[in-house]
């Protein structure tokens, strides 16, 4: 039985994957007829029609109970979009009849107001989005008018886009690119193309879109039309009307097999309750996955895979094929069973899959363990890619773990699982099912597709980037602040990437990031990231040795888990040091944004590790002649003019501008934290500061999560920090808070920030309820609007670190 209604159930389309042959009868407000499949399907059937509120109402009911051998089973519901596209041509000709061209026609600007796939006369689209609509009567100049949607716009625009270019006819070839996407799943036009300008050089070539694999005849001969080169040739909208009001749909080829009558292709290797028993279920996310036990005397640990759709053949391939690799699943074979059901069975990985492992901290693997994690993971996409194949759906909850050991590489096993998305590495071969793609792994040319295209080795290079990331993220899922696929979607169209973890080694971010780019042609292929993996020497690390290089002479003082010492070279360099001990739980990794952005300018000069015997994080920096801002602000040892404060603070950003080009900000910005190598109160030029003390540094990554134990300083936080209680809502913006704070201290002479005596508790409360710190005395009028600037409640109000330089630039200049 097919319903023809809109809930949850299966979704076919009437007239493409179903239609009625002739009328059985008619019963309390249901209509029933014989159903016949177009494709998809070869199962015999009925379609039953029904008003909304029954259909609602026995729709849940035949959902719940569909599967029992002796209840009707129910394929699914049906719906009709053509009377849809109809509805949108009689739109086009009613603009068209008002001398008004649309300019930007396409299934994102149609919005749904009501859907009902049993009377067409119910639904209800209206077209929106006019910002680039002119008109032909009257000539006028917009800004939006040099705004070419190129993908959709006819090839006269392309060519010349000047106001005789715009016609109704202009529309009708948008129109042709709507049915087009509108069939082809929302596919983006030309998906396998990320360049839009390399979009209008093949359009300009002649190179037309290719038919949709869902399209009647009928259908794809009236949206060739609409692409007639020559305008005069194309069709009106009141034509398009004419001809989508008698268009049958007829058949289309397609028709993949059902559960029921699926037989393997390999034949069935074993029996249920002969050969194997199943027992409890142990979960699964994409399929169903039960513990087995052999009833023989074979002694693997087993697990049955129940699937609920028939796999393609090159999933089945991959899982008879694919027998020569230690790092991907093993597959005894097929089940037979009298459940109706498609059982596969496997061996069972004893500790689960991976992206479980590391959100439940169960495994917290070093980096050294996560390179070899990885690596054993490329090994087996590149004898998949030696096959001819893909994987389609690389991510940590498809990673099984059968050896874990958090802090030695050679004691972990891995092996991939999941071939649902398997197929060849041929990126113009289309794949029609409507399957969910995993949006948040996969690559943009294949959301530009809708799934069905340009899927290579490449896109899988792209997931794998995203992989990398999750286990590096211990775990997180990507975009996981993003409430919808479709915010997801956008975003990674719109060329924005995942932000980088805060912790982890910091040359693994750069492979990552070539993961990612948007052109598949730009990304390198798994072998080169197997050398580029294989090249990182966490060892190498270490620079120096301590009493073989540099020796400890005493200590100087202790703060917020790190111990500076004076230090000297033992061997013939010259420049003054400190070695700095890092004892808080997160040494490994401050160490290494000390010495990622120590080769700039503005920024604390770290010359490398000490290795030592007592396995501390020791580092050797630069000794800053004299000492921090602060202090001397003080001790009125330094008394800046209005000049001197502006180069100072221009350093600042200045540097503040290199780390969130490095995709982390800072996370504790005050005078303290600024290191004074040269000083002259009057004389500009004459004055040197450096950035130090990244104990708090993070992500740029607002929704990152900060579980360390380091606390932060309330004073100088931004009201969104102090609002999470420290545990979240770092960004740029929240160090440009701190920096105002940093500056109104600077020009207060070094004084507190709310006083010495005030609590905690009182500094959040008057945070929180929009309180800003009084203008310092001596202070300068232009200095204070750009303090002023920065403390904005709402971050995005607040000017950005580029700004701040510009500003503080046009002060000098003056």
């Amino acid at each position: 039985m097919a319903i023809r209604s809109k809930f949850e159930l299966e979704r076919y389309q009437y007239g493409i994957d179903i239609r009625k042959t002739h009328h059985i009868y008619r019963k309390d407000d249901k209509i029933i007829s014989f159903g016949e499949w177009i494709r998809r399907r070869k199962d015999r059937c009925i379609i039953v029609e029904m008003i909304t509120d029954i259909g609602k109402h026995e729709a849940f009911f035949y959902q719940e109970l569909n599967g029992h051998d002796h209840i009707i089973r129910t394929f699914g519901s049906i719906e009709n979009n053509l009377n849809q596209i109809i509805y949108i041509a009689n739109a086009m000709s009613f603009i068209a009849s008002k001398s008004i061209v649309h300019g930007d026609l396409g299934c994102r600007n149609v919005l749904v107001f009501k859907l009902d796939s049993n009377q067409p006369k119910n639904n209800l689209v209206k077209i929106t989005d006019f910002g680039l609509a002119r008109s032909l009567k009257i000539s006028s100049i917009s800004k939006n008018y040099s705004i070419i949607p190129k993908r959709y716009c006819a090839l006269e625009i392309l060519r010349n886009n000047d106001q005789s270019s715009y016609t109704e006819k202009s529309d009708v070839y948008s129109m042709g690119v709507l049915m087009w996407e509108a069939l082809s799943n929302s596919e983006i036009p030309y998906s396998h193309i990320a360049d839009d300008n390399r979009v209008v050089q093949v359009k300009l070539d002649s190179e037309r879109l290719n038919r949709p694999p869902i399209c009647d005849r009928q259908l794809w001969s009236l949206m060739e039309s609409c692409w007639e080169n020559d305008r005069e040739w194309r069709p009106t909208f009141e034509d398009i009307k004419d001809i989508l009001s008698v268009i049958k749909p007829s058949e289309v080829s397609d028709v993949p097999t059902s559960i029921s009558s699926y037989e393997p292709p390999i034949g069935y290797t074993f029996k249920l309750n002969v050969d194997v028993t199943r027992n409890g279920l142990l979960g699964g996310r994409f399929r169903k996955i039960y513990e087995a036990q052999w009833i023989s005397s074979r002694q693997e640990s087993i697990v049955l895979i129940e699937m609920d759709k028939a796999p393609t053949k090159y999933e089945v391939s991959c899982y008879t094929d694919f027998n020569n690799c230690r790092h991907l699943i093993n597959t005894f074979g097929f089940v037979e069973n009298n459940f109706g059901s498609i059982m596969l069975l496997q061996e069972r990985a004893p500790h689960g899959h991976l992206q479980e492992l590391l959100k439940n901290n169960t495994f917290k693997p070093s980096s050294m363990v996560l390179i070899d994690i990885f690596l054993q993971i490329i090994d087996a996409m590149i004898y998949i890619i030696s096959k001819g194949m893909i994987h389609g759906d690389l991510r940590c909850s498809n990673v099984l773990v059968f050896q874990m050991n958090s802090s030695k590489p050679e004691e972990n096993l891995i092996k991939l699982t999941n071939f649902a998305f398997a197929r060849p590495n041929e990126p113009s071969l289309s794949d029609d099912r409507r399957v969910t793609i995993p949006v948040e792994y996969c690559a943009p040319e294949i959301l530009r597709s809708a799934g069905r295209l340009n899927y290579s080795e490449l896109s899988d290079v792209y997931s794998m980037g995203v992989l990398m990331w999750e286990a590096c993220s211990q775990g997180r899922l990507p975009y996981d602040y993003l409430i919808s696929n479709k915010e997801v979607r956008q975003k990674k169209l719109n060329g924005e990437k995942l932000p980088r973890p805060w912790i982890f080694d910091r040359q693994i971010w750069p492979i990552i990031k070539s993961c990612w780019y948007n052109e598949p042609q730009l990304r390198d292929d798994f072998k080169v990231i197997k050398t580029q993996l294989s090249s990182i020497n966490i060892e190498s690390q270490f620079q120096y040795e301590l009493n073989v290089d540099v020796k400890i002479t005493n200590q100087l003082q202790s703060r917020h888990g790190q111990i500076f010492y004076n230090a000297e070279w033992i061997r013939k360099k010259k420049t003054p040091i400190i070695l700095i001990v890092l004892s808080t739980e997160t040494a490994e990794h401050e160490a290494s944004f000390y010495i990622e952005l120590s080769s700039y300018k503005y920024i604390i000069h770290t010359f490398g590790l000490v290795k030592n015997d007592l396995r501390s994080t020791m580092l050797i920096q630069e000794r800053a002649p004299f000492g921090n801002l602060l202090t001397l602000l003080q001790s009125q040892r330094f008394k800046p003019s209005s000049k001197v404060l502006i180069t100072i603070f221009s350093q600042i950003a200045d540097a503040m501008i290199y780390i969130i080009n490095q995709d982390i900000i800072h996370g504790d910005l005050r005078c303290a934290n600024v290191l004074v190598f040269q000083m002259d109160p009057f004389e500009a030029k004459e004055n040197l500061v450096k950035l130090t003390n990244f104990s708090l540094t993070c992500t740029n990554d607002p929704s990152c999560k900060n579980n360390r134990q380091t606390s932060i300083s309330i004073r100088y936080a931004a009201p969104e920090i102090v609002e999470s209680a420290g545990q979240s809502n770092y960004s740029d913006l929240s160090d440009v808070y701190s920096m105002g704070v940093l500056m109104w201290e600077a020009c207060s002479q070094g004084e507190v920030p709310y006083g010495n005596d005030t609590s905690d508790n009182d500094i959040q409360r008057r945070k929180l309820n929009g309180e800003k710190l009084p203008m310092p005395k001596e202070c300068d009028r232009q200095i204070w609007d750009i303090i002023e600037d920065c403390w904005y409640n709402e971050p995005q109000l607040r000017y950005n670190f580029n700004d701040m330089k510009k500003r503080l630039s046009d002060f000098n200049d003056e």
